[in-house]
């Protein structure tokens, strides 16, 4: 299993966006466009100790069930065969610097082809995040740190990688090796007295070049075409990252509000680094997956089958259903009970 913890492929995206995206805007979802868990070969998942969370499909849309209290991590699953990044928010604040979310400008994780990482909490350093918690909405970390507007939605932006095909190999022009003269006897003072333009072993000297030489010469050293550099940015720098504003503040303030969020957890150990990455589209991405969120008592409230069927209740519905008028059986007499003996003979 690739995970965080075991650190070798799932790793930091640059995403190298200064190449790519000149005058577009970024991407968003689209208004009214519904959230899944899955889009093409992309798959998310909530993960409370190790296993799924409840997930509910409801209006088009995918939600789970969290519990106040407990920890989760996201998995994000690549089933194509293509490296992709991974930018992630959750309660609409990114889970690597913390701020506002957005697609054109943040950095992601890297998922490798045919793999998936686990993502376990707000970015804190390198090696460490701090937790992902299921909390009240006035506890959550985006109510903490300014908006509450946008709590209860997970949410995953898959950037496929720009294939660069590997640079010529450059090949040198073979050596010009010396014409020997011919090896007779009476040809030795020949073959070893040096003249002029003409080395002792009969190569051309420096004295006086033949054309071929000097046309060799004058070409132009070959240099491999270099491949065009990325603009990467280092993904820890937090200068130039801009003025996020928040948006319009909501109607309901975070304190009257019920249900869960997501607060900022203790501190637990996810090592990474920092890779090259290029988008093979600066700020469109491929896909876009999402979650909604709440515990019991939201779902249930938003129309949920939260609890699935009531065997009971169906089985009283069958029972009435099917209830009999004259249920006895075709006798003239009433039968006796089980165990009933007479008392004596009769005369």
């Amino acid at each position: 299993m690739m995970t965080l913890r075991n650190a070798m492929t799932c790793l930091f995206g640059i995403g190298s966006l200064v190449a790519a995206a000149t005058s577009c805007a970024a991407a968003s979802l689209p208004p009214g466009a519904p959230l899944r868990d899955r889009s093409g070969a992309y798959e998310v998942e909530v993960l409370v100790d190790g296993v799924p969370a409840p997930t509910y499909a409801h209006d088009g849309e995918t939600y789970v069930m969290g519990q106040l209290g407990a920890r989760y991590t996201l998995r994000v699953h690549n089933h194509s065969g293509r490296r992709v990044e991974a930018v992630l928010s959750v309660d609409g604040r990114d889970v690597i610097d913390g701020k506002p979310a957005e697609l054109r400008n943040k950095r992601g994780y890297l998922v490798p082809a045919y793999g998936q990482v686990d993502i376990d909490g707000w970015r804190i350093s390198r090696a460490e995040a701090a937790a992902f918690r299921f909390s009240t909405v006035p506890e959550s970390y985006a109510a903490r740190t300014g908006n509450a507007r946008e709590v209860g939605v997970i949410g995953v932006a898959v950037f496929p990688e720009r294939y660069l095909p590997p640079p010529p190999i450059a090949r040198r022009p073979p050596p010009l090796y010396p014409r020997y003269a011919p090896q007779y006897p009476q040809y030795d003072d020949y073959r070893t007295a040096p003249r002029d333009g003409v080395d002792e072993l009969g190569g051309v000297g420096a004295g006086r070049s033949s054309p071929e030489a000097e046309s060799r010469s004058a070409e132009p050293p070959r240099s491999p075409a270099a491949a065009p550099a990325p603009a990467a940015r280092s993904m820890m720098d937090e200068g130039g990252a801009g003025a996020y504003a928040d948006r319009m503040p909501e109607k309901k303030s975070a304190r009257e509000r019920s249900g869960l969020g997501t607060e900022y957890g203790e501190a637990v150990r996810s090592p990474t680094y920092e890779v090259e990455f290029v988008r093979a589209n600066a700020a469109r991405p491929s896909a876009i997956l999402g979650l909604r969120y709440n515990d019991h008592d939201g779902l249930y409230a938003m129309g949920i089958d939260v609890d699935g069927p009531d065997w009971a209740s169906a089985r009283e519905e069958d029972l009435r259903r099917t209830a009999d008028p004259f249920p006895a059986a075709d006798r003239r007499y009433a039968a006796p009970p089980a165990g009933w003996r007479r008392s004596c003979c009769l005369r």
